[in-house]
């Protein structure tokens, strides 16, 4: 009887794990930028907050998995900021600041937000709440398409 309530224990565990897929989050957007201007590709930043159900669905199903794909590791930038949390990050100025203090920066205040900024954290594309689950991937994989065609013209742009 033992055995059963370890395995139930063990299985139980898994299933809590894999339920709450976590995404990159966001440390330093200043060493970041550093990557988009080597790679020319943009920074998707997912703003969340803890229990906002459409969150955890984008972050389950959509941005977490794209995030785990080898196609996306040359294509764009993930990182993720729970807009509730005072924990310190690097600003595109090198400047420390709180999650929720750069959420504030962009005047965040519907989750889930997805942004897609350039080297500077201008703000080339941007998704507001779930409009249409169905096609989420692949009109954020869109954005991102439009987003480092904007980076590309911008690094090409000639005085």
């Amino acid at each position: 009887m033992l055995r059963f309530y370890l395995l139930l224990v063990v299985l139980l565990t898994n299933f809590a794990v894999a339920d709450e897929l976590t995404l990159t989050p966001a440390k330093n957007f200043f060493k970041d930028s550093q990557q988009v201007w080597k790679n020319k590709t943009p920074i998707l930043i997912m703003f969340s907050i803890p229990d906002c159900e459409f969150c955890k669905k984008v972050k389950q199903e959509i941005v977490g998995p794209m995030a785990e794909l080898k196609e996306y590791d040359d294509k764009v930038i993930i990182r993720h900021i729970d807009s509730s949390s005072f924990d310190d990050i690097k600003n595109f100025y090198n400047e420390e600041v709180t999650n929720n203090e750069f959420s504030s920066r962009y005047a965040i205040n519907f989750f889930p937000t997805v942004l897609l900024v350039d080297q500077y954290g201008v703000i080339l594309e941007k998704v507001l709440g779930v409009t249409n689950e169905e096609y989420y991937w692949t009109d954020l994989d869109q954005l991102i398409d439009k987003a480092t065609t904007k980076i590309n013209k911008q690094m090409s742009a000639k005085l």
